[in-house]
């Protein structure tokens, strides 16, 4: 008899304290308290361990916290406990959306638009997840008619203005959001993306200055500048100059010139971009040529969270003052791909052919691949994989040299913003090799760039970076003992 009076004394006191702390939970909540609100419901848990409130509460302030798999364990639990709950599945939808899920995402909206075909939330989200999926056209076709059934509904307008700035048309994206700040003036993400679509659609100016100098005593300073604009409805193009001056212990050189290239939707994600140009070779002492430039290319994005793309350049090869002199052209075809799997993870590379306007016809070969790992807010750290090789005809003729060149280097980088301004470190340390033969020896890169914003396209940056790589040089046939340091300048300005 004791024993049952102390188990409803038990009871009763654990209920007063669930409803006790439940309650101030979710004021937390409410006050954007998030630390302390987290701290209440898993109190709750632990008390509770199938209290369904706690539970969903906890699975979104993972899913804001970036924890999308702690997030979609706990939408897992709730699941079972209430399977047919809308508010929870859609919830549950968004964060499989969030973490690349997008094809399981869309069959939970659908699942909840099979019961509620007018639900708003369930019809925005199953249009973003498809968007996201890289499907833009079935994407559009959704918003549009998800705009039928919900006109005034802002985040169904700036979703479908998302969309139609993805896909190139930057006015009629204009146009939509807009609506959506009128309807909702305080929604931050309806006022972001008005801000990137007008930065986007008007004229831009960027200057930038760089200096390097290297072990070898090769330099360079140079001043490059453009501005970009809208041609037309989905139409922009951009008109660039640049100068270089540099030297080296027994020559001076420059090169300068000007060009234009546009860029142009072609649908389903896909994107060209082609230009022409001029650029002049002044050797001091020397013979002057003006070589034409070229580029051409097209970028695919087939899924959201992947980006393909294969460009064609022909350009001036004016690194050093030696190889202004000599007037060497280098055309080049390279592809190149990024692709974010999950969250948290990136995976980018490439590779290509180039081929130099020599008598003996050098050429080089290559590829990279990078993986990056992000563990932590604002810090990523992977490794990166490098092989450049170059064929020459006749060996010891010619330019190009090493012969064979490849690093294997562990890197990271850390991004701290804080407003306007921002900080982003990089370093990485390995292992090169440098000619078939050689010994391996130690690589290593640092870099440090400082930023300050004051719009939504409007910044100055200031970067400098040090490393040993032989990559960062072009004919010398050994990287021992070898630095090359930068320090750049750029600043952006929408007009």
């Amino acid at each position: 008899m004791t024993a049952r009076i102390w188990s409803l004394v038990a009871v009763t006191l654990v209920g007063r304290g669930l409803a006790a702390q439940l309650p101030e939970a979710e004021e937390a909540f409410r006050r954007g308290d998030q630390r302390a609100a987290r701290a209440a419901y898993e109190a709750v848990l632990r008390r509770d361990s199938a209290n369904v409130r706690a539970l969903y509460r906890l699975a979104v302030l993972d899913s804001w916290d970036g924890k999308l798999q702690r997030s979609l364990e706990r939408f897992g639990r709730l699941r079972q406990l209430e399977p047919a709950d809308p508010d929870i599945m859609v919830a549950h939808a968004r964060v499989l959306a969030w973490a690349g899920k997008t094809g399981v995402a869309e069959r939970l909206y659908d699942s909840v638009l099979a019961t509620r075909p007018d639900r708003s939330d369930a019809l925005a989200g199953r249009a973003r997840a498809i968007a996201w999926a890289g499907d833009l056209d079935r994407a559009e076709r959704l918003w549009r008619s998800a705009l039928e059934v919900h006109p005034d509904d802002a985040e169904i307008l700036v979703g479908l203005a998302q969309t139609l700035f993805w896909r190139g048309k930057p006015e009629l994206a204009e146009s939509y959001v807009s609506r959506a700040r009128q309807l909702a003036p305080d929604e931050r993400e309806a006022r972001d993306l008005l801000s990137l679509v007008r930065a986007a659609r008007r004229p831009a100016v960027a200057t930038a200055g760089s200096y390097a100098h290297d072990s070898d005593d090769n330099a360079f300073v140079a001043q490059d500048g453009s501005i970009t604009g809208s041609l037309g409805r989905d139409l922009r193009g951009t008109l660039q100059a640049g100068w270089r001056r540099a030297t080296d212990l027994a020559r001076t050189g420059r090169s300068y010139g000007a060009g234009g290239y546009i860029v142009a939707p072609l649908g389903r994600g896909a994107v060209l971009r082609a230009g022409v140009g001029i650029r002049r070779l002044a050797p001091e002492g020397g013979t002057a040529r003006s070589p034409l430039t070229a580029q051409l290319g097209i970028g695919l994005r087939p899924a959201q969270f992947a980006a393909l793309s294969l460009a064609y350049s022909r350009t001036p090869f004016d690194e050093t003052a030696l190889l202004i002199a000599s007037g060497y052209v280098m055309d080049g075809v390279d592809l190149s791909f990024d692709a974010t799997p999950r969250p948290g993870l990136s995976i980018s590379g490439g590779g290509g052919l180039a081929w130099l306007s020599d008598a003996v016809s050098n050429r080089r070969a290559g590829g990279v691949l990078a993986v990056m790992a992000t563990p932590w807010r604002g810090i990523e750290v992977g490794v990166l994989g490098r092989m450049m090789g170059y064929r020459i005809p006749n060996p010891g003729a010619g330019y190009f040299a090493p012969d064979r060149f490849w690093v294997l280097e562990a890197r990271g980088t850390g991004t701290w913003r804080r407003e306007r301004w921002g900080i982003r470190a990089d370093a990485g340390v390995g292992t090169q090799q440098v000619g078939m033969g050689a010994p391996a020896q130690v690589e290593w890169h640092a870099g440090l760039g400082l930023t300050r914003g004051w719009s939504a396209n409007n910044e100055l940056t200031l970067a400098g970076s040090l490393t040993n790589s032989a990559a960062s040089r072009s004919g010398t046939a050994t990287a021992t003992g070898f630095r090359y340091g930068t320090i750049n300048l750029r600043i952006q300005q929408g007009l």
